[in-house]
């Protein structure tokens, strides 16, 4: 049996699924009485990710630089990356072991792993977390996994099919979370829009649930909260989800993260998407009709095979058209074991920088044509110390002498600042009376 560590570290790559499986094993490893460091420990757990060549590459040499650093230290792979690349992993210095996605990577069987015996008390543990220490905002991954097959994505490969959480289960951790001080509960997950395919039920059900979930502190007073949903596809944000966002904007954020990928059908088509450029941007404009100016953000990629000037120009007009808050631009990155790996007809890598640059620059112009619209609108602003980020997705500092103590969320009036031309920003919100 491996002897206990008294200390452990954990280094977190990629998406909010992965944070939250991280916290995931914290909790579990800090109930067995370890300690947190942040920096040398016993024992290092770095949870990867592996959507683009970029973040594995960073992860090895992470792994390479804590093992020269710390010679004695374990180190602990898990998450995507270990699912794609296992045996380069097992090869790095000081890597002890390598866990995947799946049984071994849950707390029982993670502390097995780790050559710890679990006490049958264990085993009744509640599912899911209990908080996200030092944040206001806490994350609830709500399924695991994708059924789909894009043609850039290695994701349904390493992560497996789509599993949804009981909704039972998701309610009892929002309780938690909420008692625990947290103020926003963001949804998160692989492919969030199919969760309940695999239980007779649908996100919008879940919602409904969630929303009305009602905390009370131990002097019986309630504590308010509000519901974000995270990555979610335009096509499955349905009349009956745009309804209850419209119903309970006091429990739900007006905000959308909707992947477009591109804005050209024909891009579309080579990435195995299943919608449209069209079938995308009348999904916007419908849930633009239904709410009170929505919040919308987006991942596109650059480069892909067959991306031609003319698709790049029917991009940059969608982006415009589509008015997002704020536009995440990433280069077409090749993962082997993905149908795109095999195409060649690709742009030349300073075409892709240079169309980047563009999309970037206009997405700035579009985003901050949407901010103006939100001057002197009234939001609830979720603070990490004095800069938070308000129900539609803007970025807010607070000037700490409007405040009182340090509240978790205020109130403010977006209000225009005049020594910047960014006053959508709020940079100077003002606090509601």
């Amino acid at each position: 049996m491996v002897a206990p560590v008294k200390s452990v570290r954990f280094v977190t790559f990629g998406c909010k699924a992965n944070q939250y499986d991280t916290q995931v094993l914290r909790e579990a490893l800090l109930r067995r009485g370890m300690e947190e460091a942040n920096s040398k420990a016993d024992l290092i757990v770095v949870n990867t990710c592996t959507v683009t060549a970029e973040a594995g590459r960073k992860a090895r040499k992470l792994i390479r630089r804590i093992a020269r650093e710390q010679p004695t230290a374990r180190i602990c792979v898990t998450g995507c990356l270990s699912e794609s690349e296992p045996e380069i992993l097992r090869t790095l210095p000081g890597v002890q072991w390598v866990l995947g996605n799946g049984e071994a990577k849950r707390p029982v069987n993670f502390l097995r792993e780790l050559g710890h015996e679990v006490d049958p008390e264990e085993l009744g543990i509640p599912s899911g977390v209990t908080e996200f220490s030092g944040h206001t905002r806490a994350f609830l991954k709500i399924q695991d996994g994708c059924d789909m097959a894009c043609g850039f994505c290695i994701i349904p490969k390493v992560r497996g099919a789509s599993r949804s959480r009981p909704a039972a289960e998701l309610c009892a951790e929002v309780q938690r979370l909420v008692l625990a001080g947290h103020v926003e509960i963001v949804l998160c997950g692989i492919h969030i829009g199919h969760w309940g395919r695999d239980l007779d039920s649908n996100l919008a059900e879940l919602m409904e649930q969630l929303v009305d979930i009602e905390c009370e502190d131990r002097e019986g007073r309630p504590q308010p909260f509000r519901l974000r949903l995270s990555s979610i596809e335009a096509t499955e944000v349905d009349a009956h989800l745009t309804s209850l966002m419209a119903d309970r904007p006091d429990r739900i954020a007006p905000h959308l993260h909707m992947p477009m990928q591109s804005g050209s059908d024909l891009v579309l088509r080579q990435m195995n998407r299943w919608y449209d450029r069209r079938t995308y941007l009348d999904a916007c404009a419908r849930i633009q009709a239904r709410l009170d100016l929505p919040a919308f953000s987006a991942d596109v990629l650059l480069g892909f095979p067959g991306e031609g000037e003319a698709e790049f120009a029917e991009t940059l007009a969608a982006v415009e058209e589509a008015g997002f808050a704020r536009l995440h631009v990433f280069p077409y990155s090749p993962r082997p074991g993905t149908a795109a790996a095999e195409q060649s007809d690709r742009p030349a890598p300073e075409l892709v920088r240079e169309r980047r640059a563009a999309l970037s620059e206009m997405a700035a112009g579009v985003a901050e044509a949407y901010g103006r619209s939100l001057i002197g609108r009234r939001d609830t602003v979720v603070l990490e110390g004095f800069v938070g980020l308000s129900g539609r997705y803007q970025r807010v500092r607070v000037d700490p002498k409007e405040l009182t103590g340090l509240p978790k969320a205020v109130d403010v009036r977006l209000a225009q600042d005049p020594t910047s031309p960014l006053s959508f920003l709020g940079r100077s919100p003002l606090p509601v009376a």
